[in-house]
């Protein structure tokens, strides 16, 4: 990570007709499930007929496009490169109520951008989503300068964890780095991958412990994904869990989660 202490730009020269309901989901570690879980929460606020953008921040889950097997997808490099807006770029998923915004599988887009470029994105992605009622933006890890500037328009700023213990050490150096970055009152935190509900808390109540003894603000509890083996049947399959097992435990959880949303 980055270590900087100023803000990119200043939130004052944002102005919006609304509220704009932006929520970042991000991790300290890699293979957490991150992409994963924003494309079930974004799915359940659809089905729930919320108005949903999904934004692919990282070409990941083997290209999202490819993974949710949309026709005729353009990609974000095409608005990177001048050739087309954001709005010409949506697909739509299944129904009307599921946008998504995607890029080329294992193309870090962003971070090749300057950090001026980043921020004409986040502006753009602000007043388009004006016309949701939710956007999921996936950036998983590696936070840098230019996708700060994509969590400063964030109304939550999403942080996965699971109860591996090095997970658990680079989740509070995120913490930590949103802290000082002066974010972190907008965090909330998912504890995902765990064999239980009682499993998940231990992990929640290490990293509050941690993050207290730090003088740090620690991110609410905004759920807990508990391990389902049918997520690997859903993945191979190339299909969405509340699609296939929309009665599965993992799936229940995920609902919950999108109720707090």
């Amino acid at each position: 990570m980055e270590n900087t202490s100023g803000l990119v730009y200043n939130k004052l020269f944002l102005t919006s007709k609304k509220d704009i309901d932006i929520s970042v989901f991000i991790s300290g570690a890699e293979q957490l499930g991150t992409s994963w879980c924003a494309l079930s929460v974004a799915h359940a606020l659809s089905i729930n007929k919320k108005k949903v953008l999904f934004v692919d921040g990282n070409g990941n889950l083997s290209n999202v496009a490819s993974y949710l097997q949309l026709q005729n997808s353009y990609f974000l490099e095409d608005y990177v490169s001048g050739k087309k807006t954001l709005n010409q770029l949506i697909s739509a998923y299944k129904n009307k109520y599921f946008n998504i915004l995607t890029a080329k599988s294992g193309n870090k887009y962003i971070t090749e951008q300057s950090i001026g470029r980043i921020q004409l994105f986040s502006q753009d992605l602000q007043v388009l989503a004006e016309n949701y009622d939710f956007v999921a933006i996936d950036l998983i890890n590696d936070m840098d300068m230019r996708k700060i500037s994509l969590c400063q328009i964030a109304k939550n700023i999403i942080i996965l964890c699971s109860e591996n213990s090095a997970d658990i050490i680079k989740t509070f150096e995120l913490i930590k780095f949103m802290n000082n970055m002066g974010l972190g009152n907008n965090c909330r935190l998912i504890i995902n991958k765990v064999n239980s509900y009682d499993e998940g808390y231990k992990t929640y109540d290490k990293l509050k412990k941690a993050t207290e003894r730090n003088g740090l603000n620690f991110p609410d509890l905004l759920g807990i994904i508990r391990l389902d083996t049918r997520i690997r049947d859903v993945i191979k399959n190339k299909e969405l869990l509340l699609t296939r097992y929309p009665e599965s435990e993992a799936a229940q959880d995920v609902y919950d989660i999108a109720k707090k949303l």
